[in-house]
C-alpha cells in the first residue's frame, strides 16, 4: 500500500536523498521531486517526516527563490500544506527560514518578500500565495515574542509600502486585497487597536504575553510592533496608519471572499 511506502521511505531516509537530488538537479527533476514530496505529505507518516526533518522544509524554502516560476509555485503551496497542517509547524517554517537566510547572509523571509516586491504586480498568483503564507504562519504563532519578531522583520524589508503599492494599483486581485488587509488588521488588533474587527479566518484573540502575562495585564508592558513604536515617536499614536503611508484607507475589512484552498 502507498502508506506502507512512505513509511518505508521515510524510514529508509528517502527525504535526505531527494533534497539530496534535488539540490544538484535542473527545473524539470525538481518539479518531479516536489510532486513527489506534495505525495508523500498525503500521508501522517510522510508528514511527520517532514516534521521531524527541517533540512526538506529549508529545501523548499528555499526554492521559493528559484528563477523558475513553477518551481517557485509548488515550493509555496507545499509550505502551506506544512503550515497548514498544524499551528507549531508554524516555528518548524521559521526555524527553516532562519537558517537558510542566516546561511545565505540574507534578511529573514527574504525570498518571500522578493515576489511581494514584483513591481509590475503581473503575477497574481504567486502573490497571492506568498501572502497567505506569511499570513498563516503568523496565525500558527502563539506569544507576543514570536509574532512581533516576524513582523517587524517583514516590517523592516518595506511590506507596508509594498502592500500599499499592490492596493493602490487598478484591478489589483480580491484574494490578494483580502491578504494583505488580514496582515494589517491582525497588526492593528494585536498592537491593542480594541476597535480592529479581526477576519474571520484570524485569530480569535490576542497572542498570550511571552513572558507569563495575561490578557488583562496587557498595557505599557505589552509588547507592540516596530510601526506602533515608530508611530508614537513620530507623535501619532492615534494614527491609523504611518505618515509615510496616506493611502491605508485601503486597507478596509474586505470579508466574503474566502482564499482558495490552494491545498489542493
Amino acid at each position: 500500500d502507498d502508506k506502507d511506502l512512505v513509511h518505508e521511505f521515510v524510514v529508509a531516509e528517502g527525504l535526505t536523498c531527494l533534497i539530496k537530488v534535488g539540490a544538484e538537479a535542473d527545473q524539470n527533476y525538481q518539479n518531479y521531486i516536489l510532486r513527489a514530496l506534495g505525495q508523500i505529505m498525503l500521508y501522517v507518516d510522510g508528514m511527520n517526516g517532514l516534521i521531524s526533518h527541517n533540512e526538506t522544509v529549508q529545501w523548499l524554502y528555499t526554492l521559493v527563490g528559484s528563477k523558475f516560476r513553477l518551481v517557485v509555485k509548488t515550493a509555496l503551496k507545499l509550505l502551506l500544506v506544512f503550515v497548514e497542517y498544524t499551528e507549531s509547524n508554524a516555528a518548524l517554517l521559521i526555524k527553516a527560514v532562519d537558517g537558510v537566510d542566516a546561511k545565505g547572509g540574507t534578511k529573514l523571509w527574504s525570498n518571500v518578500m522578493e515576489i511581494l516586491d514584483e513591481k509590475d504586480g503581473v503575477d497574481t498568483e504567486l502573490l497571492v500565495y506568498a501572502m497567505t503564507l506569511i499570513n498563516k504562519t503568523l496565525a500558527g504563532l502563539p506569544d507576543q515574542d514570536s509574532y512581533y519578531d516576524m513582523v517587524d522583520c517583514l516590517e523592516e524589508q518595506g511590506i507596508e509600502a509594498m502592500a500599499q503599492r499592490h492596493l493602490c494599483r487598478k484591478g489589483t486581485d480580491l484574494d490578494l486585497v483580502e491578504q494583505f488587509n488580514m496582515y494589517e488588521t491582525t497588526l492593528r488588533h494585536e498592537d491593542g487597536d480594541d476597535e480592529t474587527q479581526l477576519p474571520p479566518s484570524g485569530r480569535k484573540g490576542r497572542r498570550r504575553s511571552s513572558v507569563g502575562g495575561t490578557n488583562e495585564r496587557r498595557g505599557l508592558e505589552r509588547r507592540r510592533s516596530r510601526r506602533h513604536s515608530l508611530q508614537n515617536s513620530r507623535g501619532h499614536a492615534s494614527a491609523p496608519a504611518s505618515p509615510s503611508s496616506p493611502h491605508s484607507s485601503s486597507f478596509l475589512p474586505f470579508g466574503g471572499r474566502g482564499v482558495e484552498d490552494i491545498s489542493e
